[in-house]
């Protein structure tokens, strides 16, 4: 498991002093440590496409942050993708947990949304990487490193217990 501390410290390093989310078991190590720190501010949201909003207004005052939410979230955030992020190229990062994959297939209104996360990303248009403990840092650098060249949003998908 990647400590959140490390996480959040690596995100401020490369320019990121805000994030924004929903929140999701997935990320609860994640969204205590936002709580706790001082570098970064966390603003809750209440809907995926606010926080998408919030993300977009931090991006216009030439800010980075990046949002938390679920993949049964991220379903609900192509409007607030699609003719805002994208069209003002504002830079964000989308970090959203891959549910309904086997490890949680328990939880059947997770089930379809697991399977075709991918394929909605890449409708978008997001370009995406899964979070994985091994080389994590070279993995988030990519997507970062991806979001300052095109200044629009990408994603890291994380699977359960990666965080």
């Amino acid at each position: 498991m990647i400590a959140s501390a490390e996480i959040l410290e690596f995100l401020h390093n490369r320019g990121f002093s805000y994030a924004s989310g929903v929140p999701c078991s997935y990320f609860s190590r994640l969204i205590s440590e936002l709580e706790k720190a001082d570098y970064v501010r966390y603003i809750p949201a209440t809907r995926e496409d606010e926080a998408i909003g919030i993300a977009s207004g931090i991006a216009f005052g030439g800010k980075l942050s990046f949002v938390l939410m679920q993949n049964s979230g991220f379903a609900t955030i192509g409007d607030a993708l699609t003719s805002l992020a994208q069209l003002y190229r504002l830079p964000m990062l989308l970090m959203i947990s891959w549910r309904g994959l086997e490890a949680d297939r328990d939880f059947p209104e997770h089930s379809i949304m697991g399977e075709v996360t991918e394929g909605t990303l890449t409708s978008y248009r997001i370009p995406y990487w899964e979070l994985k403990q091994d080389n994590w840092q070279k993995i988030i650098q990519s997507a970062v490193d991806k979001m300052k060249e095109t200044s629009r949003p990408v994603a890291l998908l994380v699977k359960q217990e990666v965080l």
